[in-house]
């Protein structure tokens, strides 16, 4: 997976940490940002102004303008560098002041020439035009005229003569229909102010997309944004619904399965609250922590809803194993709840605290002394919280809530047949009695 800040991916000693440390501290230029206009109807005028930037007629909220107002505005834009603007660039190449920039043959209008060739045998494209070139776009070409310029200066060299010329510098910028009579798409480029944190590049993909929906919703044009990190941040566009479809849907299985394999809604419902309390808590220290939440932390919450259940499955299958003779409702309910909760932790408690809390606690200290930040990160600090608030939840608030509000535990006759078979399995307790009845028969 891509990260903002790459260091956590790499060892501790690594020797690309001080060249990361030194781009953060020096490096003042941002990834290039694109914003692509497409399905643009480019030969006619609407369509030009609501892209063009430097005419009188352009659109206030034009792509050019926008982009522009937005560049000074950094710290909620994140953009940073003037934007280019290929139709102003190509449209400012026409113009017959520019005399080593589109010119043609003076015979024959229709043959460009090159920037070299004599003023002698050449002109300007616009020199004797009917309206001439001028601000208002008046004397700018449309239809099929606007797209024969447009397929010369896309050739045309980027040279001293004429930087205007559109061969290196807008040559990527543009895609054309196979018939070269339209623009299919084409790109706006700019660069990002200085992006150093995981926040910087996500609020700079949301910055981006904003800006893109502010401008086709002003303009009418189809526009999107487009930088290289996008392709890796995009997720943390749906992150969040992610997160709560995912744990939603595990906590709809966690209840459903508890409540049925323990033969009581009303425990299975406490059991899965205290699950999702567990994967709360855990979520409230990467807060904490700075774990910021991506595919690897989503991951971890997962396998932390399964963990929790771990916790708390045995103490409430124990609770309500314990038997019952008296219903909830009954005035000594509280009592019995308060006996079977005993019980309970009293079987099954030392178990779920040596074999689940402290092998895993173990396993997972071992990562602390790794030398891997992602390790560390992802891993050792998220597990760690989670074994540390699954005890607590299961071993602690489960108990108490289960005391007060615990469903009605099995018959007694089931129960007593289950807690009787169990004893004798673990072959301590009753051996001794099974030993008397042998010798008395003997006898």
């Amino acid at each position: 997976m891509y990260s903002s800040d790459q260091r956590l991916a790499l060892p501790s000693e690594s020797y690309l940490i001080p060249y990361f440390d030194s781009l953060d501290d020096l490096l003042e230029v941002g990834p290039p940002v694109y914003f692509v206009a497409r399905d643009v109807e480019i030969t006619e005028r609407p369509a030009q102004q609501a892209l063009c930037g430097r005419f009188t007629t352009c659109q206030d909220f034009s792509v050019a303008n926008s982009l522009e107002a937005e560049r000074k505005r950094p710290e909620s834009s994140f953009i940073s560098q003037p934007t280019a603007s290929w139709i102003d660039d190509f449209l400012k190449w026409l113009d017959p002041e520019q005399s080593r920039c589109c010119r043609v043959r003076r015979r024959d209008p229709s043959v460009f020439c090159g920037s070299r060739e004599s003023p002698r045998v050449c002109k300007a494209c616009f020199e004797d035009r009917d309206p001439p070139y001028n601000i208002t776009m008046n004397g700018l070409p449309e239809g099929e005229e606007f797209m024969m310029y447009l397929r010369q200066w896309l050739v045309s060299p980027t040279d001293e003569s004429c930087p205007l010329g559109g061969a290196a510098s807008y040559g990527a910028a543009l895609s054309l229909a196979p018939s070269g009579d339209s623009v299919v798409a084409s790109h706006f480029r700019t660069s990002h102010s200085p992006l150093k944190s995981q926040d910087d590049f996500i609020n700079s993909f949301h910055a981006a997309h904003r800006i893109a929906d502010e401008i086709s919703a002003e303009t009418g044009t189809d526009v999107f944004p487009y930088s290289l990190h996008y392709v890796f941040f995009d997720q943390y566009a749906h992150i969040v619904a992610i997160t709560q479809q995912i744990l939603g849907l595990g906590l709809a299985a966690v209840l459903i399965v508890t409540a049925l394999m323990l033969g009581s809604w009303r425990t299975g419902t406490i059991v899965t609250s205290t699950v999702a309390l567990t994967v709360l808590t855990v979520m409230g220290v990467m807060g904490i922590w700075g774990i910021s939440l991506n595919a690897i932390s989503l991951v971890n919450l997962v396998i932390s809803l399964g963990i929790a259940v771990e916790f708390c499955a045995h103490v409430a299958r124990a609770f309500m194993s314990a038997g019952s003779g008296l219903p909830n409702d009954h005035p000594a309910g509280q009592k019995e709840r308060d006996e079977r909760m005993w019980t309970a932790l009293v079987d099954v408690g030392p178990s779920v605290l040596s074999g689940i809390t402290f092998t895993k606690l173990i396993g997972m200290c071992v990562l602390a002394l790794t030398r891997s930040k992602i390790l560390e990160v992802y891993y050792f600090r998220m597990w760690f919280t989670l074994i540390i608030s699954g005890a607590l939840h299961g071993l602690v608030l489960l108990p108490v809530i289960l005391s007060f509000a615990g469903g009605p535990g099995f018959p007694l006759q089931e129960a007593d047949e289950e807690w009787m078979s169990h004893a004798i399995r673990t072959d301590y307790e009753y051996t001794p009695f099974l030993a008397d009845d042998d010798s008395t028969t003997s006898d």
